[in-house]
């Protein structure tokens, strides 16, 4: 087992592709509430 593992939001990348169709705004927003949360990869 590592001593540690690295985890990378790829919601925005990856997660959107399955949506039909997601307006600018709401990826704007997704985003925008994805970096609050502190994490930075």
């Amino acid at each position: 087992m590592p001593e540690s593992v690295a985890i990378r939001e790829v919601g925005p990348r990856d997660g959107l592709q399955n949506e039909a169709v997601v307006p600018a705004q709401g990826k704007v927003r997704l985003i925008d509430l994805l970096s609050q949360t502190g994490i930075r990869r």
